[in-house]
């Protein structure tokens, strides 16, 4: 009995601290800029990492990474990529895992 109590907590208490999910997020592109931003509408704190993506009207994917950024109750978090002015973004996307922090 005090084997399966035991297996018990460690299991709650493990799942919670290893638990990653995708949280809301919405993206805004406009000439030069490829935005992903991820929101926070939990009651706790956040960390989150991945990849932001931007496709231009040539065609080309470019990315930028982040990782461990840290989203407080109510806020948000913006990864950024970068084009020029001749060769325009016309969208973009995000693969972003979170999980919960103390």
């Amino acid at each position: 009995m005090k084997k399966l109590i035991l297996s018990a907590f460690l299991f709650a208490t493990l799942s919670t601290s290893a638990f990653a999910f995708v949280p809301q997020m919405s993206f805004f592109v406009n000439r030069e800029v490829a935005t992903a931003r991820v929101f926070n509408t939990t009651g706790r704190p956040f960390v989150c990492s991945g990849t932001a993506f931007g496709q231009t009207y040539q065609g080309v994917v470019l990315n930028s990474w982040f990782n461990q950024v840290y989203v407080a109750p109510g806020m948000f978090a913006d990864a950024f990529v970068y084009s020029n002015f001749y060769d325009p973004f016309v969208t973009s996307w995000a693969q972003v895992d979170c999980q919960f922090s103390w």
